[in-house]
């Protein structure tokens, strides 16, 4: 008699294993990944204006230490805008606030401004548009930040984003923080401030040693 056992691919298991009901995504303060409740919470990057004209940054997450991204694998999120956390590592606990009374030239708004971008070789490094936690109903989920240079006008409420990843690794995006007009110029006379945000994915133990399976394509023959 001859029996032939085949391993599974790894997203034949993920998919097997995986419950069939739609869930909520996490709220921003609870998408930290690295399963230490301790670790979840709010990174806020504070903007104020010192002396009127220069923008201050005051980061809670300083020194600067990454985030940790969970894992969006053979997760079915609801309702569909929330389709491009699946399948992906994804963090939105770094967000945008406002500290202190900051007054503006009439017409004129804080845009952020992508710079750099670090990731692994051959990654997707995504940022989509989310918004204060409890109105979670009311984020576009639109992508926002696709390239450097890219800019965004925020209205001054806090901002919490999705920032998304396809594979483990080291992932950081570091943005100016301006005072412009409507489109988006710089306003002369106005010192624009700096932030980075740093991320890591690291694929759960379990999924890691799935997935090695899945690569190795494993197999064997008795007879």
């Amino acid at each position: 008699m001859k029996v032939q056992l085949f391993a599974l691919s790894f997203a034949t298991i993920i998919g097997l294993t995986t419950s069939v009901f739609a869930v909520a995504p996490p709220m921003p303060s609870t998408t930290n990944g690295d399963g230490n409740m301790a670790h979840n919470g709010m990174k806020h990057a504070g903007v104020s204006l010192h002396d009127g004209t220069l923008v201050h940054m005051h980061m809670s997450n300083d020194p600067p230490t990454p985030v940790t991204m969970m894992s969006g694998f053979g997760m079915d999120y609801t309702p569909a805008k929330f389709d491009v956390l699946e399948n992906q590592y994804f963090n939105a606990q770094y967000g945008w606030v406002v500290e202190g009374i900051v007054s503006l030239p009439a017409g004129s708004s804080i845009w952020m401004k992508r710079t750099a971008a670090m990731q692994p070789a051959g990654s997707v490094f995504h940022v989509y548009e989310g918004g204060m936690g409890a109105e979670m109903a009311m984020w576009t989920m639109n992508e926002i930040y696709p390239a450097d240079g890219a800019i965004w006008q925020w209205d001054g409420m806090m901002q919490h984003d999705y920032y998304t990843a396809d594979r483990p690794g080291e992932y950081s995006m570091s943005f100016e923080v301006y005072i412009g007009d409507s489109t988006g110029s710089p306003l002369a006379g106005y010192t624009p401030g700096t932030a980075t945000f740093l991320f890591t994915a690291v694929p759960e133990p379990a999924s890691a040693g799935l997935m090695l399976c899945g690569l190795l394509g494993l197999g064997w023959r008795r007879r």
